[in-house]
């Protein structure tokens, strides 16, 4: 069991000006380049070719939904019309059979992910249509593991039987929070015993994993209100919850201006949040798994943190060996070998680029095998915690980078030999500069 103590937690972030250095440590040296051409997009997926034994993880952004709340940090689009769905699905399957032509088809699957907005607003007949785009072009069996994200007050019994028959077994619940006064400055609504339902439900049906979300640092919170939270989820025992820090970004999510930001906790109180999070899930049966996940033993993450061979990509914390994810629909990233594209946020600039038969590329980055290297560094030791065999050299890799002498001299990691371990404050440090709530802001910080 993880032991804290509040007022030490509160001493390992002093000021945002710290929590800014260390993420500059922890940055992989990635940066979006703007030499970086279409053709040289077409070029990697070509590459890819070569790797077809090699199974994939594909990401699929939908960005609809029938609200949003005040401090959402996801590319998303409120939408009450479905046509402007089935004209999404439209593009989508566009993009499909553009990037599998260059790719090639038939490529197994190891995950399929759809993310969003709320994936489960589509209606049942735009699920089994979005399945059917992506069986005729990915092989998709029993071993792929496949999950999206869903609102639990959409979760109806009769769309959860479908979407199991549809191959899914892995449910996210996207909550937040629970407590009535935060769900108020927010904007949402979440009823407990309509999510009670919905994991009862989906246990009963066949989901082999059931994970909910929890963003701390939002309004009108306190570690008094958070602990409650986590009893209540623990009450509902899923088999992952995903911890992340929230931050106000106003100037580029707009609605988040609603927000007051009198009402947000300190970097300190977040910090002392963090810690009370950490102490109940585990002293309840729960393992921290890397920087921000919290995992029952027999979850498969778990057992791979244990044997130290966890990874993570674009979609989250994963078993699976692959590092490799490709990003379908507006917004989304594709991570392969040799670069890194984020296509338009944009949908109409998404749309327009697929119409042309371009493929809807609006910045990308080289992976060159230093950046590669660096980043599967930063990576194992995020997810496991230590280094060895001297990859911790990789952190040094240049005088931009001294981050193993600031990292040791702050007490965050420790050197024995040709081991580097990240030691518990460093855990809680680098959790608060890298486990941001937005998808796009947290990958680029780690990955």
């Amino acid at each position: 069991m993880v032991k804290s103590d509040n007022n030490e937690a509160r001493m390992i972030i002093t000021s945002g000006q710290e929590e800014a250095n260390h993420t500059k440590l922890f940055d992989s040296g990635l940066s979006f380049d703007p030499g970086v051409s279409h053709n040289d997009y077409i070029a990697a997926l070509e590459e890819e070719k070569r790797n077809s034994d090699e199974a994939l993880s594909v990401y699929i952004h939908l960005p609809f939904c029938p609200s949003r709340c005040l401090s959402c940090d996801h590319q998303t689009s409120v939408s009450h019309d479905h046509q402007q769905i089935d004209q999404y699905l439209d593009t989508l399957e566009i993009e499909v059979q553009l990037v599998t032509d260059h790719m090639g088809r038939g490529r197994r699957l190891q995950q399929l992910y759809l993310g969003g907005g709320t994936p489960n607003y589509l209606s049942e007949l735009q699920l089994v249509r979005l399945v059917d785009i992506l069986d005729k072009h990915f092989t998709i069996d029993d071993q792929t593991e496949s999950s999206l994200e869903a609102n639990a007050h959409r979760a109806s019994v009769s769309q959860l039987s479908l979407l199991h028959g549809l191959g899914f077994r892995c449910l996210n619940l996207e909550l937040r929070d629970l407590d009535p006064t935060v769900q108020q400055a927010l904007g949402r609504h979440q009823s407990l015993p309509v999510i009670r339902d919905v994991v009862e439900n989906a246990r009963q049906i066949g989901f082999t994993t059931v994970a909910t979300d929890l963003v701390y640092g939002l309004p009108m919170q306190s570690a008094s209100s958070v602990q409650k939270t986590v009893e209540e989820l623990l009450a509902l025992a899923p088999d992952r919850v995903s911890c992340y820090t929230y931050s106000r970004r106003a100037n580029h999510f707009q609605h988040q201006r609603a927000i007051d930001s009198q009402q947000l906790p300190s970097i300190a109180d977040k910090v002392a949040i963090f810690s009370r999070i950490v102490d109940k899930f585990c002293s309840s049966g729960y393992e921290w798994i890397g920087l921000d996940c919290f995992a029952r033993d027999q979850d498969s993450i778990s057992q791979a943190h244990r044997n130290g061979s966890l990874q993570r990509n674009w979609i989250g914390y994963t078993a699976q060996p692959g590092r490799g994810v490709i990003g379908l629909g507006s917004s989304s990233m594709t991570d392969i070998s040799s670069i890194c594209v984020q296509n338009h946020a944009d949908i109409a600039q998404w749309r327009e680029s697929l119409e042309r038969g371009e493929l809807p590329m609006s910045a990308a980055a080289r992976l060159s095998p230093n950046v590669r290297a660096r980043r599967q560094a930063l990576s194992d030791l995020m997810c496991n915690l230590h280094l060895t065999d001297d990859k911790h050299a990789l952190l040094d890799g240049s005088q931009d980078y001294p981050a193993l002498k600031a990292l040791k001299e702050d007490g965050l990691v420790e050197i024995d030999g040709d081991r580097l371990t990240m030691t518990e404050a460093g855990r809680y440090t680098l959790h608060q500069a890298c486990g941001d709530s937005s998808p796009m802001y947290r990958w680029r910080a780690i990955a």
